[in-house]
């Protein structure tokens, strides 16, 4: 499943070539979108001479994405391209933060497949600790009991949890320095 950049404009989230490249590796971006972003690039900076970056701008399937922006970042002096590293890190959190917030809206009405989205996310970003509270097949670590509530009950106060998680995670994205 493909998410637009367009999640990080409307929460106010910076990103750049980096985070591009990560989507990429992620297998969670459209081609359209490095497109899209490369003519607003050229649109900021008309003096831009790089011919990587016009060559995404001008787009098309034949292009390989991934070395295009793997050169348009070393020019930038950007040669750490380690999936692992703290700035990697940094930017799969940015994508996990879009594809969560995407599903909230899409599934809005729909709380157990939000649940269940939510839980495959979980897995897809390798289990990360900080979504555990509100994985609906994990026990609460809280003593809570979820035989004393109903299916509904429980689903709101993962949902609420989640909440609470997505607002804290747009606020920490939304103070991104860069690394």
């Amino acid at each position: 499943m493909n998410f637009s950049v367009d999640i990080f404009k409307q929460n106010k989230i910076n990103y750049d070539w980096r985070t591009l490249y990560i989507g990429l590796k992620l297998d969670v971006i459209k081609y359209s979108d490095i497109t899209d972003y490369a003519v607003e690039y050229l649109t900021n900076y008309p003096d831009t001479s790089n011919q990587n970056i016009i060559q995404l701008a001008w787009g098309g399937d034949e292009l390989d994405y991934e070395s295009l922006l793997e050169t348009i970042l070393k020019e930038s002096d950007i040669s750490d391209l380690d999936l692992d590293s703290r700035r990697s890190h940094l930017e799969k959190r940015k994508w996990r933060f879009g594809i969560l917030d995407s599903l909230k809206m899409r599934y809005q009405d729909d709380f157990e497949e939000l649940l269940n989205k939510v839980a495959e996310v979980y897995a897809d970003f390798d289990y990360p600790k900080d979504m555990e509270s509100f994985i609906h097949y994990l026990a609460p670590k809280d003593g809570l009991n979820p035989s004393q509530y109903s299916k509904e009950e429980n689903e709101v106060r993962l949902i609420n949890l989640f909440t609470v998680f997505l607002n804290q995670e747009k606020q920490y994205l939304q103070n991104d320095i860069a690394i």
